[in-house]
Parts: C-alpha cells; sequence; structure tokens
C-alpha cells in the first residue's frame, strides 16, 4: 500500500466508517472512493491527509481490503484517536510513541473498575466489531434515559479517564437504539489528536479541513476552520452541525474540497 505522493500544509482529517469508507461498498460507492484518492493524490502538494477514527489498526486493514483501496493518508489516528500512527513515503506505518506516552499506564485497570461501579446500577455490553485497542474500551447503552449517561460520564470521571457517548450509526454496523460508550484516556480522543498534530507539525487549524458523519465527529468539525458533516450523515449530526454538504460520501467531501483548490 502506498502514501499520497507528496505532502502539501493544508490539514485535511476525515472520519473514517461511514465517511471515507462506505460501508455498503457499492459499485459506485467505489468508484467516486477511488475519485477521490486520485483526486486526493494529484493534490498531495496542496493537502496533508489524516484518518481519525474509532476504528482499530486491524480494522482499517480489513476494511481497505474490501473496498480495495489504493492509498495510506499521511497519518493515521485510530482507536478513537488514542493511537497516531504517521505513514512514511513508502507506505510503512510508524507508530508516535510521543504522543501515547502522556496517557496513564494503569488505563486498563481503571476502566474495570469504571465498569464494575457501572454495573451496580446499570448494564453497558461490550463491543466486540471494533477490534482491540490498549487505550480505547467500548461498550453499548441500550436507553435513553439522560440521567444514566451522566451517571456514566461521573463515574468515569471520578476515575480520571475520559468518556465519549454518541449515538450508534446502524450504516456502520453498530445495533439501532444504543449509544456507543467509549473510555479512552483523559488528553486522547479525536479533537486532541488533531490538535497534537497541528501542533507538532505547524498546520493552521483555522485553515484545517474536516469531515464527519455522527455526532462524535461534532467536535473535531467545529475544532477546524472547515468543518462538514456529509449528506449520509446521522440526522443527530446534521441537526446539531450547521455545515452538511449536499453529497455523501466521497460526493461530499469532494464537493468541498473542488471549491477549496479553486
Amino acid at each position: 500500500m502506498k502514501r499520497f505522493k507528496e505532502e502539501g500544509d493544508t490539514l485535511i482529517c476525515f472520519d473514517f466508517d461511514e465517511t471515507y469508507f462506505p460501508h455498503a461498498c457499492s459499485v459506485d460507492q467505489l468508484e467516486r472512493l477511488r475519485q477521490l484518492e486520485d483526486f486526493l493524490d494529484v493534490q498531495s502538494h496542496r493537502f496533508s491527509t489524516m484518518w481519525v477514527t474509532g476504528s482499530s489498526l486491524e480494522t482499517i486493514r480489513d476494511k481497505m481490503a474490501r473496498a480495495d483501496m489504493r492509498y495510506f493518508p499521511h497519518r493515521i489516528a485510530a482507536s478513537l484517536g488514542t493511537e497516531l500512527y504517521q505513514v512514511t513515503a513508502s507506505g510503512q506505518l510508524e507508530l508516535d510513541s510521543g504522543y501515547s506516552s502522556r496517557f496513564p499506564d494503569d488505563f486498563s485497570d481503571r476502566v474495570t473498575q469504571v465498569v464494575d461501579r457501572i454495573g451496580r446500577t446499570l448494564t453497558i455490553e461490550p463491543q466486540t466489531n471494533l477490534g482491540t485497542s490498549d487505550w480505547m474500551h467500548n461498550y453499548y447503552y441500550f436507553g435513553e434515559r439522560s440521567d444514566e449517561i451522566e451517571h456514566i460520564r461521573c463515574i468515569a470521571h471520578d476515575f480520571g479517564i475520559a468518556v465519549n457517548v454518541s449515538r450508534c450509526n446502524p450504516l456502520a454496523g453498530d445495533p439501532a437504539d444504543a449509544y456507543d460508550i467509549d473510555f479512552i484516556p483523559q488528553g486522547a480522543g479525536k479533537i486532541a489528536v488533531v490538535d497534537y498534530v497541528c501542533d507538532r507539525y505547524t498546520f493552521q487549524t483555522e485553515h484545517a479541513y474536516a469531515f464527519g458523519d455522527s455526532g462524535n465527529d461534532l467536535g473535531m468539525l467545529r475544532y477546524v476552520g472547515n468543518g462538514y458533516v456529509l449528506g449520509n450523515g446521522t440526522e443527530e449530526a446534521k441537526r446539531e452541525h450547521g455545515r452538511v454538504t449536499e453529497g455523501m460520501y466521497a460526493d461530499g467531501i469532494l464537493e468541498v474540497l473542488h471549491r477549496a483548490v479553486r
């Protein structure tokens, strides 16, 4: 697998599932994905690309093979922005240990304690569809009570870990009528990794772009100067974010980036 041939000074961040990668993988969707890859390679002197995703690296590789994708981006922030990989010009992935070194060694033990405490009053179920990660533990909450969600947040806070809560997207393989409960270290997450990359590689946040499809992308979309929910996004995300593309998946991304290069 190769990387886009050059690297420009404008950062573009993509959520992966149901944003860059369409789970249905229809013939038309994959043709448009190839057009997006071709565009990003031609424009690589302008853009530096990064996937910022809840999926683990192993799961990303499986999905890339399924879609017969040809290019890595310049960076991959996997497992909900808890693992950051630099992609070399030859297509090798190198873990940025400086980013993850900021996280506590006893993170997994803390999550175990949080889940045990939560289990005394309500039920959350472990997820198995995202692969494994040292820095992200994923659960489902099947319910609608805001007080129970706040209870989960408070317990996580008591143990010094962060929790990302967002409504599940069935198109990405999640169950309907459920919430993702993602436990991550404090100082990690989609906003944190975008901030780290902008600071380390001197990208201007106000000129950066970001694309997503669901509630757990909204913070990242608002953090950069040009954040967009795609037309195929969840109703929650489209309702809560002002910028929504007309097109879906690659069409929506290209709709914005074609304007950026005029």
